[in-house]
């Protein structure tokens, strides 16, 4: 009999541990983020390591390539990531069903944190004797990397000056490829924060780059017709051998559905690229010296996750009304 009541309670125990694998999966978080190519792979990279670091006991955060903001969208739809990386314009833009999402609201949209403004220029090659955004008209060249959300809002902004390039449309491998063998004659590309990216400071030393620039007539009507765009001036030389231009910036981050992860979740991943900046620095210099709460609080374009405004809250800064979800009121 004793023998039989150890089986029954090994049995048991072996039971409750299956019982609970389930619960330790839900906590595994596949992160959306894009190609491995881009410098912003990187970024993502850290944060996993300052999140499976600092918070590896409750969540356990894998990273997935894919092909940026649009395609995150559309995986966080499915359920296939419950985090996603991505341009904040598109994010806004699926949360409130226009442009592209027209009839296709995500409503369950929620945002995270947000981690730079980025700008956004338009790079031709210097021999292309192409000074201004209307010459671009019939050229050939690439609007981003094919399915991003970068290639979706250039394509928009020269949509409103009635300018239409002969779109070479390709991955950001195979565009930098025809830029230096001249089948596309240049590109636009979210960079990290106000500078150049690594990808294209290294096309820029084979192949001499300028960056083209808004005037500001043109910018007067992009924002009546995009008004989440916002517009930024490098001065000439503040990027080495970088001619000064205007262009649009925009807001990278992240966010999830409501319903993708929990309260507790959702506090793990903030706690660690919180608390767990420095393997983010590493990588990413433009984050030091920033305050990621109140830079997300300030720049945060849909309502932020319920689990987001509690830890928030918890680390003592005021959530404005606008950023709390209706499942947190």
């Amino acid at each position: 009999m004793k023998r039989r009541c150890l089986l029954i309670g090994s049995v048991a125990a072996g039971a409750a541990v299956s019982i609970r694998r389930p619960a330790m999966a839900q906590a595994r978080i596949a992160y959306g983020t894009t190609n491995p190519q881009s410098s912003v792979y990187t970024y993502a990279v850290a944060a996993a390591k300052a999140i499976n670091t600092v918070s590896g006991s409750d969540v356990s955060v894998t990273v997935l390539a894919t092909g940026g903001a649009i395609d995150n969208l559309v995986r966080l739809s499915r359920g296939q990531i419950q985090l996603g990386l991505g341009n904040m314009a598109a994010v806004y833009q699926a949360y409130r069903g226009l442009e592209q999402f027209e009839g296709r609201a995500m409503p369950k949209l929620r945002g995270l944190w947000l981690y730079q403004t980025s700008i956004e220029p338009y790079i031709v090659r210097a021999d292309s004797n192409i000074q201004t955004l209307e010459q671009l008209n019939g050229r050939p060249w690439t609007a981003g990397q094919r399915g991003s959300a970068t290639e979706a809002l250039v394509m928009r902004t020269l949509d409103v000056l009635d300018i239409k390039p002969n779109y070479y449309r390709a991955s950001l491998a195979d565009a930098v490829e025809a830029i230096k063998n001249g089948r596309s004659l240049g590109y636009a590309k979210a960079m990290a924060g106000r500078s150049l990216d690594a990808a294209t400071m290294e096309l820029a030393l084979t192949t001499p780059i300028r960056v083209l620039s808004f005037t500001p007539a043109q910018i007067e009507r992009i924002r009546a017709a995009l008004p989440y765009l916002s517009f930024i001036t490098v001065r000439d030389g503040a990027i080495p051998g970088i001619n000064g231009f205007t262009t649009w910036a925009a807001s990278s981050g992240h966010y999830t559905y409501s319903d993708s992860m929990n309260d507790a979740q959702v506090a793990a991943i903030l706690r660690g690229i919180v608390d767990g900046r420095s393997h983010q620095e590493e990588v990413w210099p433009v984050m030091r010296g920033t305050d990621i709460i109140q830079d997300t609080i300030e720049g945060m374009n849909i309502p932020l996750h319920a689990g987001a405004v509690r830890f928030f809250r918890s680390r003592g800064y005021t959530v404005p009304d606008a950023l709390v979800p209706p499942e947190a009121r």
